[in-house]
């Protein structure tokens, strides 16, 4: 073989050596999720908030400081995580083009507890794309006094003379009750959710409570000759948040 077809040949093979290594290299070099890339992956995600049976939504707002995490891949540790603005959205930024989840806490639904549960959402995402996934919804309940709502009201007890008798009592006067107890219950509860007395005069007001409704009662005396003290109610409703609803005057009677 010549000296110049020798050279050639040897230059050939090199050349053959370092395609061969290049393609090797990208067939077995592909990047995997993560960040490194042109993609990303937003949303927003809010707040439900409900009563403590799931039978009413009070109201949504924004997950402020909620914290959305993400995994890239098929890792089971968190790649990254980001608190939820003032608004609620979220973002994670520079991915690579590959599978990933998102997933946050919420309060499940299912549990009497209230216990905390993770909520994920699968998602794929092409190189240089920007994958919006909406509204994201976490739920949690709230107690009856979490609201700015308020009921409120009078007692006034009705004083009998005491030479007379029931069924002829004659009233001595009409004053207000002060020091009196009144109760609160809310929607379909079993025991009252709330105590309160009036002041000097006869007032009375529960403050903070969500919309739904209400039962007040207080008790009063069984004139009758029963044993067992008489409760007078008023139902009230509030239908929004900030609400105030006025049960108006509650009597009671006192021998």
């Amino acid at each position: 073989m010549s000296g110049k077809k020798a050279l050639h040949h040897r230059v050939r093979w090199f050349s053959m050596g370092i395609l061969a290594s290049v393609l090797f290299l990208a067939g077995g070099c592909v990047n995997e999720e993560g960040e490194g890339g042109t993609s990303s992956i937003s949303g927003t995600l809010v707040t439900q908030y409900y009563n403590d049976d799931y039978s009413m939504m009070i109201k949504e707002e924004p997950a402020v400081d909620e914290k959305v995490s993400i995994l890239y891949g098929d890792e089971s540790f968190v790649g990254d995580d980001v608190d939820a603005s003032n608004g609620g959205s979220f973002r994670f930024s520079w991915l690579r083009r590959g599978d990933y989840t998102v997933y946050y806490e919420s309060e499940d639904s299912l549990t009497a507890e209230r216990e905390e549960k993770v909520i994920s959402h699968q998602v794929s995402i092409d190189k240089g794309e920007e994958y919006d996934m909406g509204k994201l919804i976490r739920v949690e309940t709230l107690d009856f006094d979490d609201g700015s709502g308020v009921i409120k009201g009078v007692v006034k007890v009705i004083n009998y003379k005491n030479s007379s008798s029931w069924p002829n009592l004659e009233v001595k006067d009409i004053t207000y009750a002060q020091e009196q107890e009144v109760y609160l219950v809310y929607g379909k509860h079993l025991y009252y959710d709330e105590r309160i007395r009036t002041g000097y005069d006869g007032y009375f007001e529960f403050r903070n409570l969500i919309p739904g409704d209400y039962m007040v009662y207080v008790y009063s005396e069984d004139v009758t000759g029963g044993t067992q003290d008489i409760e007078e109610t008023r139902q009230a409703t509030i239908e929004e948040e900030g609400d105030i609803v006025d049960v108006g005057e509650m009597m009671i009677e006192q021998l």
